[in-house]
């Protein structure tokens, strides 16, 4: 008898849809098959997925608290069906580019978790001593900005910078995730633009040339260095190819997409306004259409949110172009992204290992990432809901209760969400205590 059981649980195996029972004893699934347990839960043949595993959220903590935290971020995740999320080393005050500012994060978020996480430590100019010391500390691996991060305590890495830093990487077999723009094509493209205030010129001043050109430039690094790269939020299939050629000659390198490239159009922006606002930016309609073809082609290897809050005034009533570059996406990326699966059960395979198996692949975490017999019991129980629902300020949990998706018609809803055998989140409100754990690399 197990200690708990999971009834009537809808997964997704291989593609195909089935019913089972799960066991979970100890934090973790020890069975898939018909059984008794202490407690039950009773799925109703609703949706259960593996946690989400976010590799790609930005917190703020410490130093600007007051743009998300650990607090209501960690519960937006856990509302979106995620388990586990890497906070990014900018954004915060200090960033977390050396031990020390790595041990102020941590007694700053200390208890306040709903879900498990890592940290990634930062690469920027004049850190690259504390590379060693901060891969010993347990990161999760590293970030750098090829172009400027919009905040001046995390400095953009030029090339040399970037030779230097993954030299010393490549000795930690860590991975580092590259904002890969180039700050020249930049430059280029705003020095001509006409005007300076829609969405349409904002994605006129970062073109998919600059994301070209920086992966490139970073490829011939990973060569020459043996470091592992993962471009991060790639927005277009031009700049995938590059990354699939790479691949097909042996270079270490693998690459991400956010769920608002797949679910947003440029031609969307102005409408939403400076809340879709991102970088790099969104594209037009047919670059969306064309990106969910690449992600059907394997082309992709994982999916983050890139959830990037800030205070309403850095948003509200400004001009696209001035506003601050971020998406709050946590919530409801996944859900958003699982309805347009719901009648595909291949697609739906994709998006999930996209979104759990390989970003636990890639940072090496073999407790997660999927429902199989001795993994953590992270799951999300998902409903589909009677009729479409949009989205509301009302519905959010972050500190801040704005998002791009807002008024999206939502089909899909996690109920519950689940971390190592116990329920955290359940209609709408947070569970107990927070029981989230650092988990160190």
């Amino acid at each position: 008898m197990h200690e708990l059981v999971v009834r009537d649980a809808k997964v997704l195996e291989n593609g195909k849809w089935r019913i089972t029972d799960i066991g979970v004893d100890q934090g973790k699934f020890t069975s898939f098959e018909p059984d008794s347990g202490h407690a039950t839960l009773d799925a109703k043949e609703r949706i259960v997925l593996p946690g989400g595993l976010d590799l790609h959220v930005h917190f703020n903590e410490p130093g600007r608290t007051h743009w998300e935290g650990f607090a209501t971020g960690s519960l937006s995740a856990a509302a979106g069906g995620n388990t586990f999320l890497v906070e990014m080393p900018l954004n915060s005050i200090p960033s977390t580019v050396s031990v020390e500012s790595l041990r102020l994060k941590r007694n700053a978020i200390g208890q306040q978790s709903r879900v498990d996480y890592a940290l990634w430590g930062g690469l920027v100019p004049g850190n690259e001593n504390e590379l060693q010391a901060l891969a010993q500390a347990g990161v999760a691996g590293f970030k750098a900005f090829m172009s400027p991060s919009g905040t001046d305590d995390f400095a953009n890495s030029d090339t040399e910078t970037l030779r230097r830093g993954m030299k010393e990487i490549a000795k930690t077999g860590k991975v580092l995730a590259l904002h890969a723009e180039d700050p020249a094509v930049l430059e280029a493209a705003n020095a001509s633009l006409p005007s300076k205030i829609s969405a349409l010129d904002w994605e006129k001043s970062r073109p998919v040339a600059a994301e070209v050109s920086a992966i490139k430039i970073a490829i011939e690094l990973a060569a020459e260095t043996g470091c592992r790269i993962h471009i991060v939020h790639v927005s277009s299939p031009d700049a995938l190819q590059v990354i699939v050629e790479a691949k097909a000659l042996g270079l270490p390198i693998t690459c991400e997409t956010c769920p608002h490239y797949l679910l947003i159009a440029i031609n969307e922006a102005d409408a939403i306004g400076p809340l879709s606002k991102c970088a790099p930016p969104l594209r037009d309609p047919k670059t969306v259409r064309n990106l969910w073809k690449s992600l059907r082609n394997g082309e992709i290897d994982t999916i983050g949110s890139d959830h990037s809050p800030c205070p309403p005034e850095m948003k509200i009533g400004k001009s696209f172009y001035d506003a601050w570059g971020g998406i709050s996406g946590l919530q409801h990326g996944l859900p958003l992204l699982w309805q347009e699966a719901l009648n595909d059960p291949e697609l739906f395979q994709i998006l999930i290992d996209l979104s759990c198996k390989s970003p636990s692949g890639l940072i090496g975490l073999d407790s997660k990432g999927s429902l199989s017999i001795g993994k953590d019991a992270d799951f999300a129980l998902v409903e589909e809901l009677e009729r479409a629902t949009p989205i509301s300020t009302a519905d959010l949990h972050y500190r801040h209760p704005q998002s791009a998706y807002c008024d999206k018609l939502l089909r899909l809803q996690v109920s519950e969400t689940w971390l190592r055998g116990n329920c955290v989140y359940r209609q709408g409100r947070a569970v107990g205590k927070p029981q989230g754990r650092h988990i160190t690399f």
